[in-house]
């Protein structure tokens, strides 16, 4: 009696099909994850930025208007990159949401689709 050989190209290849979704969202996610790491370490490096100039700027003045006014301007260009690092931020969560929406519209039509072809 011979026995059929098994097909390991097709083993694998169903694993494949079966498991591309989920390597995509894998890989999604992990480039989100990225991103949100760099957002993080330029929001740190912002903050380190102005905590030495505020030391720097109290060191400098002569006078505490002098001090006061340096502060202010300190604390305005702060808020100025805090501002741009939260339109960043929305940008990053709104590009994420839609690669997110994009992945589930995909894997809900492949399953439609293979569902479809079992019945």
């Amino acid at each position: 009696m011979t026995q059929p050989t098994f097909d390991f190209s097709t083993l694998f290849d169903t694993y494949k099909t079966a498991m591309a979704p989920v390597f995509r969202a894998q890989q999604e996610g992990l480039k989100t994850l990225e991103r949100l790491a760099h957002y993080q370490f330029a929001v740190a490096g912002d903050y380190l930025e102005w905590s030495l100039a505020q030391a720097k700027a109290s060191v400098g003045p002569k006078s505490a208007a002098e001090l006061i006014g340096q502060q202010t301007t300190l604390n305005l260009s702060l808020s100025d990159k805090l501002r741009t690092r939260a339109e960043e931020f929305s940008k990053i969560a709104t590009e994420t949401q839609g690669a997110v929406t994009q992945w589930l519209d995909e894997t809900t039509a492949k399953v439609a689709e293979k569902t479809k072809k079992a019945a």
